[in-house]
């Protein structure tokens, strides 16, 4: 690699600079790191480059993004974006174009630190960062049949793809991750040098927690006190670790309002209140987007998603496998009423990006059609992101959306329901002329080349899909200069993760639920001898990540987790003894884990608390339909153990009190009952479990009066939820007894009074033993 001096003239007012770096013979731009030289100007935009030259005009420095020496508009910074991205558009090859529009799913630091990233000199190696292609390796396993989980330099090289979702969250260093993007933003600006144009590398990632709660945590804490300015706050700190990180787009946050009590994916909401997910998602557009009106240079780029909404699953089972491929409308009016409030409440505060969802709606006699300011919104029973009704139509014509439209990853391969029979060029075809900007998820540019060839795709759809995807790029100020300071994203992580701490652990105070407090048993008496006892449903994520090839082994969590609470009752005060039969108090810590696995669809989720409960299985992934057997599902290992320990217990004058885990609404009738005291847990993200651990514990401890609101409603038995077989249309379906489409807090109106009337309180909410109602929004404190 030959590294050219630069010499800058300060009495230069027009002339050219070379690229400081050329590749001589045998070279490869991916086989050593170049560190990015910096040109700046005094009222403008830095500029960085690594093969690129600099033009300069009239004393200021411009990228030569294709190295012709010539100030087309896109290289000039004093345009506005909209005309910068417009004229690059026209300048991008065909293969980058392609490439522009697709994003890798699994882009994995092959080092987690910058010591095992470098040789014996120091020096950075770009293959233990951003894995080098290897072509005799297996592929690695995939939950995606058709996908592939492999992801490596030959992506950005050969297929000219442009981004890729980070996944090394926090376990990588921030200075890693800023390398990673470096590095991948390096291979790219060196089509400069091959008759293209240099396009910034983008790091996607999932939201990736930094010690606040959980989704639903979030959403129980500001429906305590009504302040979203803690939503702010995380947001707003989040976004600058993310930035200087080079995380620039997040694949969040998830809006969709939790209104099928079995869907798996009611965990990533923030509940079932429309109007607290709307004030939720303006808080985190405006700290993580820097401010309230669209991008700018200090932007993170959101991808509120799954529009228009994916919580009417049909009866639980989930989009990523055909099984759940459906979105049911029971409810005439429940889109507008329940499901669209959050997204509008995003594109009037101008979020930059969504993502459709993989299900497609029902339009036979299980569904009502669904409008929006008195228009139908959809009548094709495709995925979303290949519907023009949703995406163009609704999201953009009605609703005012005017940012880019990312689908979720796999469309083209997996989610192809109702456009099975296109071919792969067809689908993306189809998809991209509908409104969807960025296909996530697969990397085959050349079946995007094929169907603009053989004019299944016009040219002026995927010229709309590169500039949408370009303006962004634009508008967040990451052209000019890609390049990011590793040493400045760990100083920026460490500062703001440091500083986080304290609102962080805040946050989780205001997040946990007192649901239940019999006798004012809470707080707890610190003179009191306590026995814990740790309840835990089967793990099937640890299960899907040995399968996938993770190192997931070790100590039984239980115990852990039970010596973790140890420390923490010991800490307030309080004696822990190993036998019940010497305690003042039992405490429960229960966490329910539902058979509902995205990648693993068996059986219908059950959200009751059951070990070896038998239930009819399904065609694993493919269908609903019954394969003819039975087979287990466990949700709380020992959950007989509960009522005979508490029975015990209170015959001989102590108490009991419990912690549940909620991930779904669940059916706490072998919980409830049996417990004095009840506090609600939604968190059980690594980073911040000890944080939840800890608030829980202030909370029956006294040290903090709880303020939480339940963000779901807890379901009050199997028969609001329960399942007949109707015929519909000539066709034998599925039906459940309350509405798929309709939050827990609302469904009473729309269930069968002759059910109601025989469910303990009459409701669809559970009420429990001292005629309280588990309904979103419902909280005790002391």
């Amino acid at each position: 690699m030959k590294r050219n001096p630069v010499i800058v003239d300060p009495a230069m007012k027009d002339g050219y600079i070379p690229a400081p770096y050329v590749l001589e013979e045998g070279d490869q731009i991916n086989g050593q790191y170049l560190e990015p030289v910096l040109f700046h100007n005094p009222n403008g935009p830095t500029i960085g480059v690594t093969t690129c030259g600099v033009i300069v005009r009239d004393g200021l420095f411009f990228k030569d993004m294709d190295n012709s020496g010539e100030l087309s508009p896109y290289k000039d910074w004093r345009l506005d974006p909209e005309t910068r991205a417009r004229d690059m558009v026209a300048h991008l090859r065909l293969d980058q174009q392609a490439g522009l529009v697709l994003n890798a799913l699994w882009n994995n630091p092959v080092s987690m630190t910058r010591k095992d990233a470098t040789d014996e000199n120091g020096n950075i190696v770009p293959a233990k960062i951003f894995k080098h292609h290897d072509p005799g390796e297996p592929e690695p396993p995939c939950p995606f049949p058709g996908m592939s989980m492999r992801c490596d330099d030959a992506d950005v090289m050969d297929k000219k793809v442009t981004g890729g979702v980070y996944r090394g969250e926090m376990r990588a260093e921030a200075g890693v991750s800023a390398l990673y993007h470096n590095i991948g933003t390096q291979m790219l600006e060196y089509e400069a040098c091959q008759g293209g144009v240099a396009i910034p590398y983008s790091m996607h990632t999932n939201p990736i927690n930094i010690g606040y709660p959980d989704f639903l945590g979030i959403g129980a804490a500001v429906m305590g006190d009504g302040n979203y300015d803690m939503v702010y706050q995380m947001a707003d700190t989040d976004r600058k670790m993310m930035r200087a990180a080079g995380q620039a787009i997040l694949y969040g946050p998830q809006v969709d309002v939790a209104t099928d009590p079995r869907w798996p994916r009611n965990s990533g909401t923030y509940g079932e209140r429309p109007e607290v997910t709307a004030g939720i998602v303006r808080e985190l557009i405006r700290g993580y987007q820097n401010g309230r009106d669209g991008l700018n240079a200090g932007s993170v780029v959101l991808t509120v998603k799954h529009f228009p909404g994916d919580g009417p699953a049909e009866n639980g089972f989930e989009p990523h496998m055909p099984i759940g491929q459906w979105r049911l409308y029971p409810t005439g009016g429940s889109m507008e009423k329940y499901h669209l409030p959050p997204f509008q409440a995003a594109f009037d505060a101008k979020a930059s990006a969504i993502m459709p969802d993989y299900s497609r709606v029902g339009t036979d006699g299980r569904s009502k059609p669904q409008s929006y300011r008195g228009k139908i919104t959809s009548t094709e029973e495709v995925p979303s992101c290949y519907s023009k009704e949703l995406i163009t139509d609704l999201a953009r014509g009605e609703m005012g959306f005017d940012g880019y439209v990312n689908s979720d990853s796999g469309v083209t391969r997996m989610q192809i329901y109702g456009v099975e029979d296109l071919s792969v060029p067809q689908r993306y075809a189809k998809a991209i002329s509908a409104g969807t900007d960025v296909i996530g998820g697969s990397l085959d540019p050349e079946n995007i080349l094929e169907a603009v060839e053989k004019g299944y795709l016009p040219k002026e759809d995927l010229d709309r899909a590169s500039y949408n995807r370009l303006l962004s790029l634009f508008r967040t100020d990451r052209v000019d200069n890609p390049y990011l300071d590793p040493d400045e994203a760990d100083r920026v992580r460490e500062e703001n993760f440091e500083g986080a701490k304290q609102a962080a652990y805040t946050a989780n105070q205001h997040a946990v639920v007192l649901v239940k407090n019999h006798g004012s048993v809470l707080p707890l008496a610190r003179n009191r001898t306590v026995c814990i006892f740790c309840f835990k449903g089967e793990d099937a994520g640890m299960k899907m990540a040995q399968s996938m090839g993770a190192a997931v082994a070790g100590e039984d969590d239980n115990a852990a987790l039970r010596r973790k609470l140890t420390g923490l009752f010991e800490a307030r005060g309080y004696t822990v003894v190993e036998d019940p039969d010497k305690a003042d108090v039992l405490y429960f810590h229960v966490w329910p884990i539902s058979n509902g696995m995205v990648f693993h669809q068996y059986a219908m989720p059950v959200i009751e608390m059951v070990e070896n409960r038998m239930v009819e299985e399904r065609e694993v992934n493919k269908s609903q339909k019954k394969t003819g057997r039975m087979v287990p599902v466990t949700t709380l290992k020992n959950v007989d153990q509960i009522k005979t320990l508490a029975d015990a217990a209170h015959a001989r004058g102590a108490q009991v009190i419990a912690t549940c885990v909620v991930s779904n609404p669940w059916i706490l009738d072998r919980l409830e009952p049996y417990v004095d005291g009840l506090t609600i847990q939604y968190t059980v993200s690594s980073v911040a479990m000890d944080n939840a651990l800890g608030a829980q514990m202030d909370v029956i401890a006294g040290d903090f009066n709880p303020t939480g609101k339940l963000s779901l409603t807890m379901v009050s038995c199997p028969e609001v939820i329960a399942i007949t077989e109707k015929e519909i249309d000539g066709v034998m379906r599925e039906v459940c007894a309350s509405p798929n489409d309709v939050p827990g807090y609302d469904k009473d109106q729309y269930i069968d009074p002759a059910i109601l009337a025989k469910v303990k309180g009459g409701s669809y909410a559970y009420c429990d033993a001292d005629g309280n109602y588990y309904r979103s929004g419902f909280g005790l404190h002391y």
